[in-house]
């Protein structure tokens, strides 16, 4: 019975596993989509003002969730990382000819 049980909640986790990489893989092509955006506009890529925000936010909705504040925003803040990095990647070949 036990077995069974933490055999159905691994795939419930599968699931969500399956939900996070979709929904990562989504995030990050909005994130790209805005880089282009910024780069055509003359914008900078990075708002640190942006970014604080941003990171209350995670640390608030955490909070009225339940959840460690400080797991989320080490989290999302690894997600930012790579989102600039993504934008940094595309603009740079754009920018570059081909």
């Amino acid at each position: 019975m036990d077995n069974e049980r933490i055999e159905q909640l691994r795939a419930e986790i599968d699931a969500v596993n399956t939900e996070l990489l979709d929904l990562l893989e989504r995030r990050l092509d909005i994130s790209v989509a805005v880089g282009e955006i910024k780069q055509r506009a003359g914008l900078p890529l990075y708002s640190e003002d942006r970014e604080r925000d941003l990171l209350g936010r995670f640390r608030n909705e955490a909070i009225e969730r339940g959840i460690d504040p400080d797991y989320v925003e080490e989290l999302m803040a690894v997600v930012l990382v790579h989102s600039r990095a993504a934008q940094r990647k595309t603009v740079r070949k754009t920018a570059s000819p081909e």
